[in-house]
């Protein structure tokens, strides 16, 4: 996660019918639940979610450590919202209606309990709701909920086919706080400050959130945190600043000193020792307890504790944050414990979560600022850092900003189907691309139906952002700050409660969408990318102008799917390349049925044209 603002602040399964599809048109009939629906991480839509600011689905943990629902200076902006994963698994129809087959959620682990000083003028207190300022990585953060919450989470969106990735972040910890301070007896205060009290900016004295009164010089008090074998810190005396290199602090940042796999060893920090000691079975992750002792490399007790959550809990991968200032061997040695924890829960979980049957790898995409493409793997990102794709900053590459963005048009689908499209195979390293982030700006074009097809129907994998599909609106964090309106909280559409009928036939053809067209437009395209590995996987044949075949094999899953994508107004679409005379196809669009003859489809549209077997 970028923040360039710190650097001022030091239900029930569905059961549906599919069909695996060959390009001739012969339909192999199977019965499935949601998650036997063909796949591949080529075709990845992945839906992006801060948990804390999506939906509260239980009020009792929205203050968990103390934390405020309103800050002491009256503002919501930086604060917990009340988002959690009771409310998360309550939507996870909505989020399958929209086609998706994986989801990010924000890190889990537990997070600072304090705040920063939020904004440029330090108007608010700026909490962790993010879930980029790490406390315990081997704890679910309270205000997200309970082990057993995250559990049936997981199990739920994997009985949906939705695959779970987590943001892990391995470059720093969270920062210095009050709150912290006083709930583990570490650390020094100006002028003997209680850390335990409430802390007022004196504004007649020029004070502000960023003036909090924590002295980070070099002190002994200082050694009951992390500890300087553990990170860079100014109270160990090592400057802690903002540079731009992998053994530097990021935005003032702790720095974790994981810099190398043969790093000299180092024991529990005290304050972790401590905290564990007292145990917290309702947050603290079972299969992470074995790793909570002995001495080991900083980068060997962060893999093992990050790996845990995949051995307690199946999740599918991860999004790695900041992954330029870590070393790839370290992302490396990450990769091997997760995959080797994935196939322990497997083995545990056979008939209890169909995910226990599913054969893929475990998966990593990750953010390194700036990056763009790179499938033949030039970077190293792929064969030693364990990455199977990066983040692709293309279309909306700034920092925080207004609309800024770009939507992709014929000239990038060309593009990206050269570099990424296959017929069989992948690229040694793909790309995840996004229109919106919770770094850049939300893009907010005039027609947000016409940006659902642009955007969905990117050859490789695609990441939206929540509620891009509703065009949630930068609210500039109730009016104080730019950045923290990019994550304002989710603004469901009016007929929300018409969720499960919208998600329940996504692997044929829904008859049922939202009413608001914006929605129902992304719900339509989204639900024919899942259905079809071609859409971002597959090798593109242009027909004619506007009009695209795709077509991807994978014999190890019996995957032989082929697609005809037509963007614009048209009469007629050729698809004698895709599909044989006789062939019954089906348009996603309108929902009707046709019949290739001559190798055309007589199919009238002013939008688009997305044809596929007929389910």
């Amino acid at each position: 996660m970028k923040l360039k603002k710190l650097a001022l602040a030091a239900s029930a399964a569905l059961a549906i019918s599919a069909f695996a599809v060959g390009c001739g048109g012969k339909k192999v009939t199977t019965s499935i639940q949601g998650a036997d629906l063909p796949f591949t991480w080529q075709n990845t839509t992945l839906y992006f979610v801060i948990t804390d600011r999506f939906f509260n689905g239980d009020k009792s943990n929205d203050n968990s450590y103390g934390r405020p629902s309103v800050d002491s200076a009256g503002y919501t902006s930086g604060t917990f919202h009340g988002g959690d994963f009771k409310g998360l698994t309550s939507k996870l129809d909505y989020i399958r209606s929209l086609g998706v087959n994986a989801i990010w959620v924000s890190a889990p682990v537990e997070q600072q309990h304090g705040w920063m000083g939020g904004g440029p003028m330090g108007l608010f207190q700026y909490y962790a709701y993010h879930g980029y300022w790490a406390l315990d990585f081997t704890s679910i953060d309270a205000n997200m909920g309970t082990v057993e919450d995250f559990r049936t989470f997981v199990n739920e969106a994997h009985r949906r086919g939705i695959r779970v990735l987590i943001d892990v972040v391995l470059n720093h910890t969270g920062y210095a706080n009050l709150k912290d301070m006083c709930d583990f007896k570490f650390g020094r205060t100006n002028d003997g400050v209680d850390p335990c009290a409430e802390w007022i900016p004196n504004a007649k004295a020029g004070e502000n959130y960023h003036n909090k009164p924590i002295n980070a010089s070099k002190d002994p008090s200082w050694n009951r945190w992390w500890g300087g074998d553990w990170i860079k810190f100014d109270g160990y005396g090592e400057g802690c600043g903002a540079d731009d290199a992998i053994d530097k602090c990021l935005a003032y940042l702790p720095d974790l000193k994981n810099y190398s796999l043969d790093a000299p060893v180092v024991s529990v920090p005290t304050f972790l020792e401590e905290k564990w000691a007292k145990g917290d079975k309702d947050h603290d992750i079972p299969a992470a307890i074995p790793y909570r002792k002995g001495d080991m490399s900083v980068a060997e007790f962060q893999s093992h504790w990050l790996a845990s959550w995949v051995e307690e809990f199946g999740i599918d991968g991860y999004r790695c944050d900041t992954v330029k200032y870590v070393s790839q061997e370290n992302w490396g040695l990450l990769k091997k414990y997760s995959q080797e924890a994935l196939e322990k829960w497997r083995a545990k979980n056979k008939g209890k979560d169909p995910a226990a049957d599913w054969t893929d790898n475990f998966y990593m995409t990750g953010e390194l600022w700036a990056f763009t493409n790179d499938p033949e793997d030039k970077s190293g990102y792929a064969s030693v850092g364990g990455f199977d794709s990066l983040i692709d900053f293309y279309f909306n590459p700034d920092g925080v900003n207004l609309n800024t963005c770009l939507l992709p048009d014929e000239s990038d689908w060309e593009k990206y189907a050269k570099l990424y499209g296959r017929l069989e195979g992948k690229p040694a390293l793909g790309n995840m691309t996004y229109i919106s982030s919770h770094d850049t700006s939300l893009c907010r074009k005039k027609d947000m139906a016409a940006a659902a097809y642009k955007f969905e129907l990117m050859p490789g994998s695609i990441q939206i952002y929540y509620g891009d599909e509703t065009a949630r609106e930068n609210d500039m964090g109730g009016g104080v700050d730019l950045e923290m309106g990019i994550r304002s909280d989710m603004n469901f559409p009016e007929d929300i409660d018409k969720a499960s009928e919208w998600a329940k036939d996504v692997a044929t053809l829904s008859t049922s969408y939202s009413s608001n067209p914006i929605l129902s437009t992304w719900q339509k395209v989204g639900q024919f990318r899942l259905r079809n590995p071609a859409v971002g996987a597959g090798l593109q044949t242009k027909l004619e102008d506007k009009s695209y075949c795709r077509q991807f094999k994978d014999p190890s899953k019996n995957i032989d799917n082929a697609v005809v994508i037509h963007y614009g107004k048209t009469d007629s679409v050729l698809v004698g390349k895709c599909f044989a005379d006789g062939t019954e196809v089906q348009d996603a669009v309108s929902g009707k049925t046709y019949v290739v003859q001559n190798g055309k489809v007589d199919a009238q549209s002013d939008t688009a044209v997305l044809l596929e077997i007929k389910r």
